[in-house]
């Protein structure tokens, strides 16, 4: 038998996941949401739906509000045919959320500078619904049915 471990004051223990909890103990989850900065694209003989957001942020700097807007790029498989079917309607303008995993490639530029592009890979995408759309649909839930 062996004995239990100690902890010192300098050491911490990580339990590690096992069975189900273990499924995705290492995947990167990414949530973004966003409008269109263009219509969805179908890209590489249409296996995929190729979308980038734009997200205002705002904060205060010396008293003064300030806006910063941040671009994605996201990309939807065919595999994933509900996420897909969704994505695919998309247009410039529309408000989405995604989420998904990130995945970063670098490369070098003409001038010979390294960058980083990083690319979310949704597996999940909704699509917020235009202001006229749920006045429309809450007006027709009040609306009582004659019989």
């Amino acid at each position: 038998m062996s004995k239990p471990e100690t902890k010192t004051e300098n050491q911490t223990q990580t339990e590690v996941p096992t069975g189900q909890d273990n499924l995705f103990a290492d995947t990167n989850i990414s949530m973004k949401s966003g409008r269109l900065v263009k219509d969805a694209e179908l890209v590489s003989d249409d296996r995929f739906v190729k979308i980038r957001i734009a997200s205002n942020k705002q904060y205060e700097h010396n008293g003064e509000i300030k806006n910063l807007t941040n671009y994605f790029n996201i990309l939807i498989s065919s595999n994933l045919t509900k996420a897909f079917d969704i994505a695919k309607d998309l247009k410039k303008g529309d408000w989405a959320y995604f989420k998904g995993e990130d995945s970063a490639k670098s490369f070098d530029t003409a001038d010979g500078y390294k960058q980083t592009a990083v690319t979310t890979f949704a597996y999940h995408v909704t699509k917020k619904k235009a202001k006229t759309e749920e006045v429309q649909s809450r007006a027709e839930q009040d609306t009582p049915q004659v019989v």
